[in-house]
């Protein structure tokens, strides 16, 4: 006989097609019912969903029912955590997956015991590396939906699913129906019959497993009340043996399950439900703000903690998760996928700005107070590295100046990339010790300079400009429209863009771009049929360069059709679709770095940037969490007898992408960019992707019912106006050539090169807004002694760093966790060698002497 573990929940999107605060004003009720059900019936229990956030709001109106609900806990009748967010699995950086998890497990310590079960119930599909992720979080077991194909990658719902190295390992628990498998539960005959058994006999034809899974609960659905008693009514009626369960119990039937099948790679295929492949460009102005604020917490403000920490500068690491916490709530699959109503977009965007304007705030606060403790005037900047290994090319600074007659004495190579200036003011006040004056501001210049110079890791020191009687060089235009270095030329010439590498290999028409309209949702993109693709070149270019940097601004202006019914017209309305990309070769420096501005006027389009690497192979390698994956172009034939969607070869990576062949290999680098596809001898970045509607049915790629339910009984189609992305939108790339095969370590340290911030602070009194707080930060008084230049760590540049922050639990120490993204363990640095080995909730683990191939660890050091 088989028996089906029942288990009551609800899964509780934050946010979707209603805003976060709707959700609260339905959780007041919901969760104060699941208390009240709970405390009368101490045989039931319930999950609340694997994100501690909806909690926390929840506690915030109820302060009061902290001790019903830490009481609850405690008799494993409530279960929370260990998620703060239930996080997307490919479109958020690895470590802001760790976030999630290291805040949700800090979070919950208030309320007692967390569920220590890697949960995400609705996530559309998971990155191959989660068993690494679930590894650094102390997590050996997962229960998911979406993204298996039963009888290919594994014959049963119930397996182990390893990482890339085969060691990172977790038990695996699909729900091939879904979370929703059981809900209602209702003791009738109708409900037994005509829904509960047959999903146990469909779960029976994966595998002949003598135990199943049945979750019993759906989207913001109330406690199932008296469930015991509808356990035992539905004994009576159905087929097989019913038990209220929790999925711990399940769990432990897993794992004493005899030769257990294992698998290894990702969850992305559209069989059983949809994954949504092509929702890595959906509102890019959401996926590229995330983008930046992870890259920002992560490489400028937590290692700028710890540098603060041990110069004697002290701010809690509170600040630091509130940061997080704002980044976090728009990383869940409907957020971060951008399948949301325009209110929730406008929601999820202000959070980002107020996490933003938290991390720009540490980051002014620190600077200014160590400017402060080391006396520097306003001719003496203070740079630092975030990075954990030497720096040696060049940095950007900003000086603000009443002239361009500086010089670096130490930095004769220094040139003006940019400058503008501030025109002088009249009628200023200036409050002086005998009274208010009214004076005359003089003007300035703000100006970028670059400047070659070689830091230390995790460290700062100060760098002195002085004025002179010569203007710093500055960029200076040339009439022959090319660029080069030791390691690519690029040209233009009557319309064409080339680039020819150091060892011989040209490509004509180097980048250029696709436009096309995009009759699809938030969800998905969609081709129009009948529409034909348009390929746009560049139309202009001009070059400027000074020694040691040369920059080509390209330019294109181009008519198209200004929406999608007019793509199919002729004649037709128009708009104007405005690029602009400045490409900058560096001495020295083997990447080609891109900024690319796109001004749109156009409606329902999708628009992609193509770079074309002239390499001809029927593969891809990808970046993803401290590892890459390798996949090949193509979709199957006949797809539609299988599949729920199109299974699209349009991908995502976490931040590059290389196509290769034995003699050849071009690496794309992106900071927010986050799908591609493999076409030819090219690569198809998503720009834009921009609609009016959040869902529609009978797509090309997606036939039948409508996503988000806009084609259900009693909802309404949903015009989504924000996520046609009018206006003004930047990108920042960067492309290598490199002689041989692809090599995971070499474009990992590319990646970390690319990714490297540029940190500095000028203390200065033309301006007083160019940093918020500036004219806000008081003297505490607090004497420091910091020296003039301060390196907290320095690895050896070969080491790959993924982090580096605070200890959330003790005040005096810091993390660092070391990256192995290629299939050889490497050793650890002898400077780790005597560190704690923590994992990434801080727990002591088994030292090891190497770090594993695909694989991170993590270390505890003191300051």
């Amino acid at each position: 006989m088989i028996k089906a573990h029942i288990v009551n929940h609800t899964h509780w999107d934050r946010e979707w097609y209603f805003t976060a605060m709707d959700a609260l004003v339905l959780s007041e009720q919901l969760f104060t019912d699941a208390i009240v059900e709970l405390e009368k019936n101490p045989e039931a229990s319930f999950v609340l969903d694997g994100q501690l956030s909806i909690l926390d709001d929840y506690l915030a109106l109820y302060p009061e029912k902290l001790s019903n609900i830490q009481a609850l806990i405690a008799k494993k009748q409530l279960f929370i955590g260990p998620w703060f967010t239930q996080s997307d699995a490919f479109y958020a950086h690895a470590e802001s997956i760790l976030r999630n998890g290291m805040i949700g497990v800090f979070e919950s310590k208030k309320y007692g015991e967390y569920m220590d079960i890697g949960y995400l119930p609705d996530t559309f599909g998971f990155n191959a590396q989660v068993p690494a992720i679930l590894e650094q979080l102390g997590l050996d077991t997962f229960i998911f939906w979406r993204g298996v194909h039963l009888g290919k990658h594994v014959s049963s719902p119930y397996f182990k699913w390893q990482g890339l190295n085969g060691k990172s390992e977790v038990y695996a628990v699909n729900m091939p129906q879904g979370y929703g498998t059981g809900m209602l539960l209702e003791p009738t005959k109708e409900f037994v019959e005509g829904r509960l058994d047959p999903a146990i006999e469909f779960i029976q034809q994966f595998g002949d497993n003598r135990e199943v899974l049945i979750p019993s609960g759906n989207d913001q659905l109330a406690i199932i009340k008296d469930f015991s008693e509808k356990i035992t009514k539905i004994n009576t009626i159905g087929k097989y043996t019913y038990e209220l369960s929790t999925y711990a119990d399940f769990l432990e039937y897993v794992k004493a399950l005899p030769d257990l099948e294992t698998y290894q790679g990702e969850f992305r295929s559209p069989v059983l439900a949809r994954v949504h492949k092509t929702i890595g460009s959906s509102r890019m102005d959401i996926k590229l703000k995330s983008a930046q604020l992870e890259a920002k917490l992560l490489y400028r403000i937590e290692p700028m903690l710890v540098i603060a920490k041990k110069a004697g500068i002290h701010i809690s690491e509170r600040l630091l998760m509130t940061a997080w916490k704002k980044v976090l709530e728009g990383a869940a699959h409907d957020s971060l996928g951008g399948c949301v109503s325009d209110t929730v977009a406008e929601d999820i965007l202000h959070r980002f700005k107020e996490a933003e304007e938290i991390a720009d705030s540490i980051e002014n606060t620190i600077s200014k107070k160590l400017a402060e403790a080391l006396g520097l005037s306003n001719q003496e900047i203070l740079l630092f590295n975030t990075a954990l290994t030497t720096f040696e090319g060049t940095k950007e600074v900003q000086v603000i100046s009443p002239t361009k007659q500086i010089s670096f004495p130490d930095h004769p190579e220094a040139v003006i990339v940019e400058a503008d200036y501030v025109e002088a003011r009249e009628n200023v006040l200036f409050e002086t010790p005998a009274g208010n004056e009214y004076i005359e501001e003089p003007g300035y210049y703000l100006l970028r300079i670059q400047l070659p110079v070689k830091l230390p890791g995790l460290s700062y020191q100060v760098v002195s400009f002085h004025s002179t009687t010569q203007e710093l060089p500055s960029m200076e235009q040339k009439p022959t429209a090319q660029i080069s270095n030791d390691f690519i030329t690029v040209s233009f010439e009557n319309g064409v863009l080339t680039a020819e590498t150091a060892f011989g290999k040209r490509i004509e028409q180097f980048l250029s771009f696709v436009d096309e309209a995009n009759a699809g949702d938030t969800y998905d993109f969609s081709p129009l049929v009948g529409d034909t693709p348009v390929k746009l070149t560049f139309q202009t270019a001009e070059i400027s360069t000074a020694k040691g940097v040369q920059k080509m601004k390209l330019t294109g202006s181009y008519t198209l059709p200004y929406d999608l019914e007019n793509r199919l017209l002729t004649p037709h309305k128009e708009g104007v679709l405005q690029l602009t990309a400045t490409l900058t070769l560096k001495t020295g420096d083997p990447l080609l770095h891109g900024e690319l501005h796109v001004k749109n006027s156009l409606r329902s389009h999708r628009l992609r940037l193509l770079v074309e690497t002239g390499i001809e192979t029927d593969h891809n390698h990808a970046s993803l969490p401290f590892g890459f994956i390798k996949r090949t172009k193509g979709v199957p034939a006949d797809w539609e007898a299988t599949y729920s969607e199109m299974p699209i070869d349009i991908e995502p990576l976490e931040q590059n992408i290389s196509v290769s062949d034995e003699e050849a290999v071009c690496s794309v680098f992106t900071k927010g960019i986050k799908e591609y596809q493999h076409q030819g001898t090219a690569l198809a970045l998503t720009l834009l992707a921009t609609t009016d509607q959040l869902g529609k049915p009978d797509l090309v790629y997606r036939p039948g019912r409508a996503s988000g339910d806009t084609t259900k009984r009693g909802h309404i189609l949903m015009a989504t106006e924000k996520a046609q992305l009018m206006g003004d939108w930047n990108y920042d790339f960067a492309i290598s050539f490199a002689q041989g095969a692809f090599s995971e370590k070499n474009t990992a340290q590319l990646g970390k090169y690319f990714a490297a911030e540029n940190v500095d602070y000028l203390r200065q009194d033309y301006n007083y807004f160019l940093h918020r707080l500036d004219n806000k930060i008081q003297s505490t008084g607090q004497q420091l002694t910091v020296p003039q230049t301060l390196s907290v760590i320095s690895l050896p540049e070969d080491i790959l760093v993924s982090t580096c922050h605070p200890s959330y639990y003790k005040q005096d120490q810091y993390l660092i966790r070391i990256e192995n993204p290629t299939s050889e363990a490497i050793e650890i640095p002898t400077i780790l060698q005597q560190a704690e080995q923590i994992n990434a909730l801080e727990e002591i683990q088994e030292a090891k002497r190497n770090v594993p191939a695909y694989s991170a660890l993590t270390f505890r050091l003191p300051l």
